[in-house]
C-alpha cells in the first residue's frame, strides 16, 4: 500500500513538472538584463519578469505569470490599453492570443525577437519586435499592427511597447535642451500617473 502511494505521489509530481515546463517561455536578454514572457493556459502572453539577469534558468519556473504583455481595449482589463481598435462591424473589443515567436541574429551582439499575437475572432495581427544590444544592455521595441478585414478598421490608440514595472521606486532620466545647448540631463522620481516627453520638431 505504501509503495502505491509513493508511486502515485511521484507520478503527480512528474505530471505537474511536465505541465509547468510545457508553458511557452520567451526570454529576451542582454548581458545584464532579462525580459521574460510566459504564455498562459489561456494562450495569452504575459510579462513575467523584467530586471537583473537571472543567475539560473531554473529560476524562471518560480516567477509569477505576471501582467498581460500588450493590454487591449474592450475586454476585462480597465487600465489604459496599449491598443484600441474598432472593427468594421463596430465591435471595439480585441483579444490577442499567442501564435508564435522567432529569434534571429541581426549582427554580432544584436538579436531580434518577434512575438506574433492574433485576435481569435477577427483577422487582426500584432507583432511585438524586440531588438537587444548585448553589451550596451539596451532593448529597442516597436510594434507592427495589421489586419485582413474586408473593410477598414479604426485604430484609436496604439503603443510601440508596453512594459510593466513592479518595483517600489523608479527614476526617470531625461535629456533636454536647445540648439548649442543640447543634452541637459535631469533625473526625477517617477510618480503615479502620466509623464509625457514630447518634441514639437517631429
Amino acid at each position: 500500500m505504501k509503495e502505491k502511494i509513493f508511486f502515485l505521489i511521484c507520478f503527480l509530481c512528474i505530471s505537474c513538472m511536465t505541465k509547468a515546463e510545457s508553458k511557452q517561455v520567451i526570454k529576451i536578454s542582454t548581458d545584464d538584463i532579462d525580459l521574460i514572457y510566459k504564455v498562459g493556459e489561456n494562450n495569452r502572453l504575459y510579462q513575467s519578469y523584467l530586471g537583473k539577469k537571472l543567475l539560473h534558468t531554473s529560476d524562471i519556473a518560480y516567477l509569477p505569470q505576471g501582467t498581460e504583455a500588450y493590454l487591449t481595449h474592450g475586454m476585462e482589463d480597465y487600465f489604459e490599453p496599449a491598443i484600441h481598435v474598432v472593427h468594421n462591424d463596430g465591435n471595439p473589443s480585441l483579444l490577442l492570443k499567442y501564435i508564435s515567436h522567432t529569434e534571429k541574429q541581426l549582427s554580432p551582439g544584436v538579436n531580434e525577437t518577434i512575438i506574433t499575437l492574433q485576435d481569435d475572432k477577427y483577422p487582426v495581427t500584432v507583432k511585438l519586435h524586440y531588438i537587444t544590444y548585448q553589451k550596451e544592455n539596451l532593448i529597442k521595441t516597436f510594434t507592427e499592427i495589421s489586419h485582413q478585414e474586408k473593410k477598414p478598421v479604426k485604430l484609436h490608440k496604439y503603443a510601440s511597447s508596453m512594459l510593466h514595472l513592479n518595483r517600489n521606486r523608479y527614476f526617470l532620466t531625461e535629456f533636454s535642451g536647445d540648439w548649442a545647448s543640447e543634452v541637459h540631463m535631469k533625473e526625477q522620481p517617477l510618480e503615479f500617473g502620466k509623464k509625457i516627453l514630447d518634441s514639437k520638431l517631429g
